[in-house]
């Protein structure tokens, strides 16, 4: 076993031979890198968590490149390894490292460095992880998931206050601009209005997946079924549930893509699938595991009535859902991108059925937000804003139109129209409210 080990250690390794992470093993560095840095100094392990092709490899290896270019480290003094496609045992890593690599036990007197990705393949890893955590202080423990993996069975029972956790999210509107070279002057919206429309139609599209940005619309459709949807339900899932049909996962996957924001009537989709409706709940319970889905809530002021509620959902990227369903609609797709740019956990439904897409939970009370992608807007599409306003007794809300930009108000209460692709001026209003 040792030996299998070793081959693996010295190949993911190559700091060792040369002193420096490879520049192909680097891309481009991303915001969040600065504040993931501070992060290594600290006792507590590090869990960098996202979805798949997300950059969190590419992070690990731009923070041991940092530990190396700033002194903090030496080759020898860092250790990655990846059980994406490798099994084995963190005592078999660690002993391999001493007996073959440095030739003698763990140093007490200077740290060592143990990234390992896709951590949540190892099986009982989050009481492996605490052996480890706790044997070597000197250890810093920098950790990466597929998955939800701070949920996990056993991670807060094993690691509590052992862990800083960090979600790796594909890259927002601004990193995407930035990192396809497209200069455009956010403080001058209306001026740029048609590049930020075509702009936000490619983010749209690419998701903010980094190897997607210059991909064809063929290659990009592929990349997104093969390389990802595909290997989480077929591959990764099943290896974390019990699962009987994976194909039923996908089924589900499919229909969401085609109607963002669809009410989950899981009896109904089970009649429908010719599943169980317990089936169904507990599939798309993993969906949300594997950071697949977004599950919304039917706002009330206590979460226990929200949790009774029925609820609704979208894929986690506008991308999922242009990939598997190339003729979804254009304003539930815009709806689908905000409710995830904003981290949208609630919606609201009455029995009445008045409906508001997004309910952001802000410190000064609910803020309703309606997307409604349309050449005019009238008083009358702001109604169900009003409403929720007056069950609420909350004072402002928002429309995100297509091109209308104009407010409403009843009383002291007012409603704010703005266009989608006025997407700085939006997050001026919202992004204090972003439920991250």
């Amino acid at each position: 076993m040792l030996k299998w080990v070793l081959m693996d250690l010295i190949t993911f390794n190559p700091w060792w031979r040369d002193g420096r992470v490879p520049a192909d093993l680097l891309g481009k560095k991303r915001r969040l890198l600065a504040g993931l840095s501070e992060y290594m100094d600290l006792r507590q392990a590090l869990i960098l968590y996202g979805l798949r092709r997300v950059g969190k490899t590419t992070t690990m290896f731009q923070l041991i490149d940092g530990l190396l270019e700033r002194g903090e480290a030496g080759p020898y003094d860092v250790i990655y390894f990846s059980f994406d496609e490798e099994r084995g045992d963190i005592r078999e890593i660690l002993s391999a490292y001493e007996r073959e690599i440095i030739g003698e036990d763990l140093p007490r007197d200077r740290r060592t460095y143990l990234f390992l990705d896709e951590v949540q393949k190892l099986d009982n890893w989050p009481d492996r992880v605490k052996v480890v955590y706790d044997m070597y202080p000197n250890v810093k423990l920098c950790l990466s998931g597929s998955a939800a993996i701070a949920i996990s069975k056993g991670v807060k029972e094993s690691l509590s206050g052992r862990f800083f956790e960090t979600r790796i999210e594909p890259l927002d509107f601004d990193e995407y601009l930035e990192f396809s070279g497209d200069d455009i002057d956010k403080e001058k919206e209306k001026v740029f209005e048609l590049r930020i429309r075509r702009a936000m139609d490619a983010f749209m599209a690419n998701g903010g997946f980094i190897e997607a940005l210059e991909l064809t619309e063929a290659q990009r459709n592929k990349y997104f079924k093969e390389g990802l949807l595909e290997r989480v339900i077929y591959r990764d899932l099943p290896e974390s549930f019990r699962i009987n049909t994976p194909d039923l996962l996908y089924r589900c996957v499919r229909i969401c893509a085609g109607k963002p924001g669809m009410l989950l009537d899981y009896r109904n989709l089970g009649q429908d699938l010719g599943y169980d409706q317990r089936t169904i709940a507990a599939y798309f319970s993993y969906l949300e595991y594997a950071l697949l889905a977004n599950k919304l809530y039917n706002y009330s002021p206590n979460l226990l009535t929200s949790e009774k509620k029925m609820k609704k959902v979208y894929l986690s990227s506008t991308a999922f859902s242009k990939a598997l369903s190339p003729g979804v609609d254009r304003s539930a797709l815009i709806e689908q991108l905000f409710a995830n740019i904003l981290g949208a956990r609630f919606f609201s439904r009455t029995p009445q059925k008045d409906e508001v897409d997004i309910v952001l939970a802000g410190d000064g009370g609910p803020v309703p937000v309606e997307v409604k992608i349309r050449s005019d807007i009238r008083k009358r599409d702001a109604a169900p804003l009003f409403k929720f306003l007056h069950r609420h007794n909350a004072a402002r809300g928002y429309m995100i139109s297509d091109g209308t930009e104009t407010s409403f108000s009843d009383g002291d209460r007012s409603v704010e129209v703005i266009p989608y692709w006025m997407y700085w001026t939006l997050m001026d209003r919202l992004g204090g409210l972003l439920n991250r």
